[in-house]
C-alpha cells in the first residue's frame, strides 16, 4: 500500500461531542465503496481555516486541493475520513488507470465515472453479497463541472442504540459526489443516518465539489495557508 504522512496546519484537537457513532459494521462499510481508493489517496496535506478543512493533493502533473465547509473538524483513524460539524465526510482520489483498460481511457468524463461506479458496485455486491440498490444522477455543478451524484443502500437490521452520551445510528445509505480532476476520479462521500437528512447531505456534497481548485504547479502548503488566511 502506498500511503503518505498527513501534514497538519492548524487542525483543531479532537474535542467534539458525537451524536452519531457508527457501529463496527458501519465503520467498515462507511468506506467500503472506496476501499481501493485508500490505496492511492496520497493526500499531501491538511490546512484548517475557521470555516473549512482544506485537503491538498500533489500528484505528478496533477495538483489540486478541495475546501470542505465546516467549523468543527477532526481526523479519524481512517486517513481519508474526517468528522466535520459532527458529520463523517470522506474524500477520495484515484487514477483512472486503476480500473480502466487502455482502450477505454479516452472516454468522456461521465463515462469514466460510470465505469468507476460499476467497478466499485460490483466489488461491494460480490464481496458482501447484497443488492446495494445503486442510483446514479449525472449533473452539471454550478461552476460547470461534470459530476455524478451516486447513492447506494446499506444492509438493514441494526437497531438504534442509545446511551447517556451517544446514539449509535445505523447507516441507511452512502452518498457520493464524483468528478474528474485530469486523470483522477475525485469524490466526496457522507453516510445518511436519517431519511430527513438526505437533501441537506446532497446539498453539502454539491456545494463542496465546486470547491476543488486545480493548480498549474506543485502546491506549497505554507504559501496556500497564507493565501487562505488573508
Amino acid at each position: 500500500r502506498a500511503t503518505a504522512t498527513l501534514r497538519q496546519l492548524h487542525i483543531p484537537p479532537n474535542v467534539m461531542h458525537h451524536n452519531h457513532k457508527p457501529s463496527n459494521m458501519n465503520k467498515i462499510l462507511i468506506t467500503i465503496a472506496l476501499c481501493l481508493f485508500s490505496l492511492n489517496l496520497l493526500s499531501q496535506g491538511l490546512i484548517g481555516t475557521p470555516t473549512s478543512l482544506v485537503i491538498v493533493y500533489n500528484y505528478p502533473g496533477n495538483y489540486f486541493y478541495v475546501s470542505l465547509d465546516g467549523k468543527d473538524k477532526r481526523k479519524t483513524d481512517q486517513e481519508s475520513v474526517f468528522i466535520i460539524d459532527n458529520k463523517p465526510v470522506q474524500v477520495h482520489a484515484l487514477n483512472k488507470s486503476k480500473f480502466l483498460s487502455d482502450e477505454l481511457k479516452s472516454q468522456s468524463q461521465i463515462d469514466i465515472l460510470l465505469d468507476y461506479i460499476k467497478w466499485e458496485s460490483d466489488y461491494i455486491q460480490n464481496t458482501f453479497n447484497f443488492n446495494i440498490n445503486s442510483k446514479i444522477e449525472p449533473l452539471v455543478s454550478k461552476t460547470g463541472k461534470e459530476i455524478i451524484f451516486w447513492t447506494y443502500d446499506m444492509p438493514t437490521g441494526e437497531p438504534v442504540v442509545k446511551t447517556d452520551s451517544t446514539i449509535t445510528t445505523p447507516t441507511q445509505k452512502q452518498m457520493f459526489i464524483l468528478t474528474m480532476v485530469k486523470d483522477y476520479v475525485f469524490g466526496i462521500n457522507t453516510p445518511l443516518f436519517e431519511s430527513d437528512q438526505f437533501e441537506s447531505n446532497k446539498q453539502y456534497l454539491l456545494n463542496n465539489i465546486d470547491h476543488v481548485v486545480v493548480a498549474d504547479k506543485e502546491i506549497n502548503l505554507e504559501e496556500l495557508f497564507k493565501k487562505l488566511s488573508q
